[in-house]
């Protein structure tokens, strides 16, 4: 082809159609041009649609992450609420008499409160996003703000679990030091009670495990709130990743 041109060029300029040659060589110019347009054209479209396979399998990814994620949540949201209710429990037997804190099966009520569900959710495609830049594949603003919103939450989340852990951990530490643990825990452990001649009514008339069980509560309704907040955030991402 290239031959084929060349011959022309040259009998023009033999013949000395000067004129002629001039505009060949013009429409000559045109030809590359457009068939450069032309091939960078395919190129584009060939690297859109490179991106947009990448985009799908990242969305198939991110979709599976945060659904497993928020099922995982909604199991610690309900167990937060019954060790919340166990903790209320507890609050509202204080200051009762011994006599009707016997009958009372206290140990496995003081057992509840001590549990501290904490939701630790898995973000391996969401940083491997942020870490290899791919995150800018999406053009959708809204879903990428989500996703730091995300991140953000995540880490107000985090600090409420550590609350949470020091919270419980605080009452398991004090009942080690004032009362019977393995009261509290025998069938958690399969193994029966003390035989030591010790029961942990006294608790129940103290104000120290008053206060340690309220901040409990407390804390168990704020991470509660939390955990919804979240679990609202989860549902905007998803619905934005579904489109």
């Amino acid at each position: 082809m290239i031959k084929f041109f060349r011959k022309i060029r040259q009998n023009l300029l033999t013949e000395g159609k000067t004129g002629k040659y001039i505009k060949y060589a013009i429409g000559e110019i045109a030809l590359v041009v457009i068939g450069i347009l032309i091939a960078l054209q395919v190129n584009n479209a060939n690297e859109v649609r490179k991106s947009n396979r990448e985009l799908d399998k990242i969305n198939q990814n991110l979709l599976q992450e945060f659904e497993s994620n928020q099922k995982a949540l909604n199991t610690a949201i309900n167990q937060l609420k019954w060790t919340k209710q166990g903790s209320l429990k507890v609050l509202s037997m204080i200051g009762k008499s011994e006599s009707e804190l016997m009958i009372t099966n206290i140990d496995s009520i003081i057992e509840i409160s001590l549990f501290w569900p904490t939701w630790k959710p898995t973000n391996f495609v969401l940083n491997e996003l942020k870490s290899t830049g791919k995150l800018s594949l999406y053009k959708n603003s809204k879903i990428k703000d989500l996703l730091f919103e995300y991140e953000r939450q995540s880490e107000y989340v985090n600090d409420w679990n550590r609350r949470m852990e020091k919270s419980s951990q605080d009452i398991i530490d004090y009942i080690k030091n004032n009362a019977s643990l393995r009261n509290v825990n025998h069938n958690r452990i399969s193994i029966k009670k003390s035989d030591l001649d010790f029961n942990n009514v006294k608790l129940f008339s103290d104000i120290r495990f008053e206060n340690q069980i309220d901040e409990k509560v407390l804390f168990s309704q704020f991470l509660e709130n939390i955990y919804e907040e979240t679990d609202n955030l989860i549902n905007q991402i998803l619905e934005e990743t579904k489109k």
